[in-house]
């Protein structure tokens, strides 16, 4: 035997909101954790053989922030939840100064866990990814691109989600973090000027 159960709203005991429900058939949570940020600008002059911290803050734009956690200064999202269970998503894209002429011989992209603003960070999975541009054949490239999705147990209060990469360049002293696509190859991807390729998300799902 069926039964169907008919409401609006889902509330705890106390009354707080949880859930709603239109006449759609669509679900609402009150109390959603998401966060989105991204470049809107490429990151320039980045010292050539160094990790550097993106700076979202100085040049890209937080998109979604239902828990208000984004940490300007240390450019780092705080999880709300101390248990909670993420789906964390980033894409960066790395590339020399003038990819026609100068060429990345390495390139890397790291998410970091920290609990004392990256004083020292969390012993967790840190995520991330890393390439050798160059071969035997110097076959070389101006570019280079990662990006992944992976779902992080939180299990410390004041958790900071951080993205830091790493160029290494041959021909220039410096390299970039680039903003869209098309700076990814040079101008000659017609149409993807508004192709975000850096950016990362946080999404609470349990």
């Amino acid at each position: 035997m069926s039964s169907i159960l008919k409401v609006d709203s889902i509330q705890n005991s106390a009354g707080t909101a949880a859930m709603a429900f239109d006449s759609g058939g669509n679900i609402s949570e009150a109390n959603k954790e998401y966060f989105s940020v991204a470049l809107t600008t490429a990151v320039t002059g980045l010292l050539d053989n160094t990790t550097n911290v993106v700076n979202f803050n100085s040049n890209g734009l937080v998109r979604h922030d239902t828990k208000s956690n984004w940490d300007s200064t240390n450019n780092a999202y705080q999880f709300d939840s101390a248990d909670g269970v993420y789906l964390i998503t980033y894409s960066v894209g790395l590339m020399s100064p003038t990819i026609t002429t100068e060429v990345m011989v390495d390139g890397g992209v790291s998410m970091m866990f920290s609990t004392d603003d990256f004083s020292s960070f969390v012993n967790a999975p840190q995520f991330g990814a890393g390439a050798r541009v160059t071969d035997s054949g110097s076959q070389l490239l101006g570019s280079v691109s990662f990006g992944a999705s992976v779902i992080y147990k939180n299990t410390n209060a004041n958790t900071k989600l951080q993205m830091r990469v790493y160029g290494n360049t041959s021909g220039s002293t410096t390299y970039e973090v680039a903003e869209n696509a098309n700076e990814l190859t040079g101008g000659t991807f017609t149409g993807a000027s508004n192709s975000d390729c850096t950016h990362f998300s946080v999404v609470r799902i349990a």
